[in-house]
């Protein structure tokens, strides 16, 4: 079946779905307005988080870690506190080997320097567990997969930060505060861990905007979508479309409540609301470029694991960034006849809030919904129903109508 062919048939079957942590580039200046009047949701991190204040002496850095305990039966899930030298030195791996190839995913806060000190710190100690002879990297969301060449040539010394930063047009495709992510850069600049960029270029994320998946040639979408049929697969299961209506549909919505889904992420003006298909469409791609960089750096370097740096967002509930490399080292096994639990995919959320856990604008009026020392609040986990059981459904509501649940995260760290 021709591509476009494929990736239609998956919209067609998917219900409703779309959010972003990372706001795109034209209308990430919205959203920092809008946090300066107050206007909050998962969305926009919250102001405390943002500049918590935190030891900047990596070894003074302490934390509380949790791992988050799922209950499809009876839906209850719970977490349950673990020492923090138990798991930087075996949880995080999923109790594998330390020499296990994959990848950890940090789910950061972009503007939170706690987040990135937190980062900076387990990078450092899990190269030291590892040993200089075991192939590690750093993926990050923050740059685009244009300029990779940028990334390698800053790592090799060949170019100050500043001219790092010129060169992959921070100010302008990222513009959270690069103070905020500078010990992660010295860090690898130092230690010569190479830097991955992961995320799409803005370029074609904008194509995508205005006319959907299709409004790319096949040959660049064929850079970020290696397995269309998989691709769509992933997008027509129960448990996405209840990821998407419970995460991404709120945030499409409040999005064009504040007026700013006439923009791409280019900046081009569009002459009425972007439509949630290519809403999704740019969401699902964005996430597939990351998912999809990580699987082919950690299949050519076997053994070699990486920390992916990326929002949040992209994190919880499994069904982005997390699951989608899943899905990628799955088929790759099964073609190779590999055992699927030899590669690590961890999931951490660095200092989650309430906010961050429910739907956009949906928590702002609780108490301590803007605090990360809550975590017993948090929602732990996303229920989806069997296929055949509509949401609409008298039947939903019973425990035999449950198709599954989708976790928060495999673990929950928070400064202490």
């Amino acid at each position: 079946m021709h591509l476009s062919k494929i990736l239609a048939c998956g919209f067609l079957s998917l219900a409703c779905s779309c959010y972003a942590f990372e706001i795109p580039q034209s209308r990430r200046a919205f959203t920092k307005e809008a946090i300066s009047i107050g206007i909050t949701s998962t969305l926009f991190p919250s102001i405390s988080n943002a500049k918590g204040e935190l030891p900047t002496d990596k070894q003074d850095i302490s934390y509380l870690a949790y791992e988050v305990i799922p209950d499809a039966a009876k839906l209850s899930p719970s977490i349950k506190q673990i020492d923090a030298q138990k798991f930087v030195k075996q949880s995080i791996f999923q109790n594998r080997k330390k020499q296990q190839g994959g990848v950890v995913w940090l789910g950061e806060h972009h503007n939170s320097q706690k987040d990135h000190l937190l980062q900076a710190y387990f990078i450092e100690n899990l190269y030291k567990q590892r040993g200089n002879n075991q192939k590690m990297s750093i993926g990050l969301e923050q740059i685009q997969v244009q300029f990779q060449p940028v990334l390698d040539a800053f790592v090799d010394g060949k170019i100050t930060e500043e001219e790092m930063l010129e060169q992959c047009q921070w100010s302008t495709r990222w513009t959270w505060p690069y103070e905020n992510y500078r010990p992660v850069f010295q860090l690898a600049r130092d230690l010569k861990i190479p830097l991955i960029a992961l995320n799409v270029n803005s370029e074609d994320l904008a194509k995508v905007e205005v006319d959907g998946l299709q409004g790319l040639p096949i040959s660049t979408m064929k850079k970020y979508i290696k397995n269309p049929t998989l691709f769509s697969n992933f997008v027509s299961s129960t448990a996405f479309k209840a990821y998407s209506a419970y995460v991404i549909e709120p945030s499409y919505d409040l999005h064009k409540e504040m007026g700013i889904l006439r923009t791409t992420i280019a900046g081009q003006q569009l002459e009425e609301d972007m439509t949630f298909r290519n809403f999704l469409s740019g969401r699902i791609l964005w996430d597939e470029s990351m998912a999809g960089n990580a699987y082919q750096w950690t299949k050519e370097n076997e053994g070699g694991l990486m920390i992916g740096l990326i929002g949040a967002d992209h994190v919880k509930f499994n069904k982005g960034v997390v699951g989608r490399y899943q899905r990628l080292v799955e088929n790759y096994q099964q073609k190779e006849n590999k055992p699927f639990g030899d590669s690590i995919n961890t999931s951490v959320l660095l200092n989650p809030t309430l906010i961050d856990t429910r739907p956009s604008g949906t928590a702002d009026a609780y108490m301590n919904a803007y605090s990360s020392q809550f975590p017993d609040q948090l929602t732990l986990q996303l229920r989806y129903l069997k296929d055949g059981i509509l949401p609409s459904s008298p039947d939903r509501a019973l425990p035999s109508s449950t198709g599954g649940v989708l976790p928060l995260a495999d673990y929950i760290v928070v400064s202490a």
